[in-house]
């Protein structure tokens, strides 16, 4: 990597991966790309998503492009990695914590306690959710969603207690 990173978010897409940092790093975002053995920056943001508070990237495979919540807004925007640039999508979305995933462009956000939002970024509108099961347990913080295919995603977490994995599906 150019700049040391603390606690990065790491995504990866046609051959190249995405390491995004906010709050305290020298730069926002950088990519990797394999084929060539090459660190290079992305271009920097627009000058009013704010970076240096908490942002969370989800990957949007089929559009070509990493989303990136900023919380002290709850601005969405749009990486297109591309044509290296940025965009607004969104200048009021819901709040997610670091869990985010997209399915049928569907944009579905994991808020600790065990809130889950559904956005189509089609009609730009929330949608109703509900579990499709009820479950005995509250997930813990560092809860994770998980796309299996076919329209399903899970919610996982590692239980430290037990040492292994634990999920509501």
């Amino acid at each position: 990597m150019l700049f040391p990173r603390s606690f990065p978010h790491v995504l990866a897409a046609e051959g190249k991966i995405y390491v995004f940092e906010c709050m305290g790093s020298e730069s926002f975002g950088e990519v990797y790309d394999i084929s060539g053995d090459i660190w290079e920056p992305l271009s920097p943001p627009p000058e009013d998503m704010d970076i240096h508070v908490s942002c969370v990237p989800v990957l949007d495979s089929s559009r070509s492009r990493i989303l990136v919540h900023c919380r002290a807004s709850d601005t969405l925007y749009a990486y297109y990695y591309d044509r290296k640039s940025w965009v607004c999508l969104e200048q009021k979305i819901c709040y997610w914590s670091d869990s985010a995933v997209i399915v049928d462009d569907v944009l579905y956000t994991f808020i600790y306690k065990c809130s889950l939002e559904a956005y189509n970024l089609l009609d730009k509108k929330h949608l109703p959710v509900k579990w499709s099961s009820e479950f005995p347990v509250a997930p813990p913080l560092g809860s994770a969603l998980y796309r299996l295919g076919n329209g399903k995603l899970i919610l996982g977490w590692v239980n430290h207690l037990h040492r292994g994995f634990e999920c509501i599906r």
